[in-house]
């Protein structure tokens, strides 16, 4: 094409690049949401079209004491990075340790075990001579890859090789000049781990590391996922970038072979803070969500005297600054949604929580009883007392859709009915109520689900079936695509589901 007609040309081009991203923009707004045997959470706007007096609120865990005590030779003022998982025996729980090994002293990777998620062990492994002792829980001794400093695990329920149910990575850079990467791990029992076959060589050897880097399955995008410390202002051969925040960055894999180039997440039109970690899982009730727990880091703040950390033995590394847990959900992609900026996990009133790397919760939520969740987050760091905190949470229940006295409802986005049992995850006062009325998807009410033919619904339930007066499901409406407007009254609705 001659010089002039490609100028020529150029507005047009722009044209039909604006309108194609435009066209690609409605078709993902005009994607079509599946209801079949999923449950959804309102950890985010993903469903809300209109909302009338309703106030969308995040749930702060409530603390239950001390979960374990990290006070082994081999464990040290440190401890941090967990991660627990959930297998066919009950719950592992892998965090960092110090201990000496072979005259060397670093850092190394421990175990606890538990049936129930409340009461933890720590097994006898008698796998490496640690402290001069066999008789200790230690996993992952003191290696050149630097695992052993943030191994964190995943139980993969994909695997087809059973020698690789077990996943792990571990690794870190500690400055621009030292420089290695990320190494896979894998094991059959959880227990005793080697480098994946196929790691040929470290992934990521450009990026910081330093943190919990955090390996899953994406329900979603049906691919592996690793959530990875990165710093902004990053380039190769400078993971360290002067003036930089850390923040996360994010690889993808079809086979846990082959991994994309990290991209940096993003975190809408929030302010840039540092977030150290991000503990994120896939929740166990809800798949395409994942929840993210980052700790926040504020570099500069103090607020405890030089006398107050000496008395409580704080590690001088320790006395400049502090952090706080906070809240973010992905359904994929490159973008982190926090549509609650506030703390979601805070210090308390334990003072020696306030100095700098405290809060660090950990990558794990499991169900601890027939209406609970269980949190966890590392307390105490740095100090002689170091320990993991158990915290509560209704199951489903990390944000509510909320009414006061006056009634609100919410309408939710057009929904393909493709399942016909619907349950919602409620409480009320016993002044209120909760009404569950179902629209066509224009937003007009459908008679036999119509305010005139719904139950008011009262009571504390997890999963309770809602029914009509003349109809006891949604058979009638499968494969139909409607809204759902909630009516709430000194109320509040934690999630709903459409089960076959």
């Amino acid at each position: 094409m001659k010089k002039g007609n490609l100028l020529l040309a150029l507005p047009v081009m722009l044209i039909v690049l604006t309108l194609l991203s435009f066209n690609s923009f409605y078709r993902n707004l005009d994607e079509e949401i599946i209801m079949q045997n999923r449950r959804e959470l309102f950890v985010d706007d993903y469903l809300i079209d209109k909302m009338e007096n309703i106030n969308h609120r995040l749930v702060l865990p409530r603390a239950t004491g001390e979960a374990i005590k990290f006070d082994k030779p081999w464990e040290g003022k440190f401890v941090t990075y967990v991660s627990i998982i959930q297998d066919n025996l009950g719950y592992k729980m892998y965090y960092r340790g110090k201990g000496e090994y072979n005259g060397i002293t670093d850092e190394v990777t421990c175990l606890a075990t538990s049936k129930d998620g409340l009461k933890w062990e720590k097994p006898d492994l008698k796998l490496y001579k640690i402290n001069g002792t066999l008789n200790n829980n230690v996993i992952v001794p003191p290696n050149p890859q630097l695992s052993m400093h943030n191994f964190t695990v995943f139980f993969d329920k994909n695997a087809n090789n059973p020698n690789e149910k077990y996943k792990a990575v571990g690794g870190a850079n500690h400055s621009n000049k030292t420089r290695d990467g990320l190494y896979r791990y894998v094991s059959n029992d959880g227990i005793k781990w080697q480098i994946y076959s196929k790691d040929t060589s470290a992934l990521f050897s450009d990026y910081a590391l330093d943190s919990q880097n955090v390996l899953l399955w994406s329900e979603p995008e049906q691919c592996y996922v690793i959530y990875l410390r990165a710093w902004t202002g990053n380039k190769p051969g400078l993971p360290y970038p002067k003036d930089g925040i850390r923040t996360i960055a994010r690889s993808t894999s079809k086979d846990f072979i082959n991994w994309t180039d990290p991209v940096e997440m993003t975190f809408g039109d929030t302010k840039m803070e540092h977030l150290y970690t991000n503990a994120s899982v896939s929740y166990y009730r809800a798949p395409q969500i994942i929840i993210s727990m980052p700790f926040r880091f504020m570099v500069d703040q103090k607020i405890l005297s030089d006398d107050q950390l000496t008395k409580f033995g704080t590690d001088k590394s320790q006395w400049k600054g502090m952090s706080d847990g906070v809240f973010m959900t992905t359904r994929g992609g490159n973008s982190f949604d926090r549509k609650f900026n506030k703390s979601f996990i805070r210090p308390g009133f334990d003072k020696k929580n306030w100095s700098a790397r405290n809060n660090i919760p950990a990558k794990g939520i499991i169900q601890t009883s027939d209406n609970e969740m269980s949190l966890y987050v590392t307390r105490n760091y740095g100090t002689p007392t170091v320990n993991l905190e158990r915290l509560s949470l209704r199951i489903d229940g990390f944000a509510t859709l909320e009414s006061d006295y006056d009634e609100g409802y919410i309408i939710t986005k057009p929904l393909v009915i493709k399942s016909k049992n619907m349950l919602a995850n409620f409480e009320t006062a016993t002044s209120g109520y909760v009404i569950v009325e179902i629209l066509d998807e224009h937003g007009t009410a459908i008679p036999d689900f119509s305010g005139q033919n719904s139950l008011k619904i009262l009571g504390d339930e997890i999963d309770k079936k809602i029914e009509w007066k003349n109809e006891k499901d949604l058979n009638k409406l499968l494969n139909k695509k409607v809204r759902i407007k909630f009516k709430l009254k000194d109320s509040n609705l934690y999630s709903f589901s459409l089960m076959d």
